[in-house]
């Protein structure tokens, strides 16, 4: 996936805002293009495990989708922050994924930013690939 470098260091800034809970979001850009050009922040609607655990408030995501529809844009992923922990996808993160969408890790040690990685799944629910990221 190419990442507009701005795009990502929009997420790591809300990472290190939102520490030491987890932050999520959604990853846009042009259609038929596997290029983020835009993020989104979402909501975490998980409170009592927000440390470890996130889930996109569903309003965000229609809100998020609408949006980008009428920018003629795509939803080419989704991403989220592991607060102390390293940017690998997790059985929770893996099994809630949906085919064909990447989805960005960034690791986030104590209230910094260290690392981003990548995935994609082949079918919802995984297993996850890794997926390069190419910043531009």
């Amino acid at each position: 996936m190419k990442i507009a470098r701005a795009a990502l260091d929009a997420i790591r800034s809300h990472g290190g805002e939102g520490y030491p809970h987890e932050i999520c979001g959604v990853m846009v850009g042009p259609r038929g293009a596997r290029l983020v050009t835009e993020v989104k922040r979402a909501r975490n609607i998980v409170v009592e495990r927000a440390r470890d655990r996130y889930e996109i408030d569903p309003r965000d995501h229609i809100r998020i989708q609408r949006e980008a529809d009428a920018a003629n844009m795509d939803i080419v992923g989704y991403y989220h922050s592991h607060p102390d922990h390293p940017a690998q996808a997790s059985r929770f993160d893996t099994e809630r994924a949906w085919a064909g969408y990447v989805y960005l890790i960034v690791a986030v040690h104590q209230g910094q930013p260290v690392d981003a990685n990548a995935f994609v799944a082949d079918k919802d629910g995984g297993p996850f690939q890794p997926e390069p990221l190419e910043i531009v």
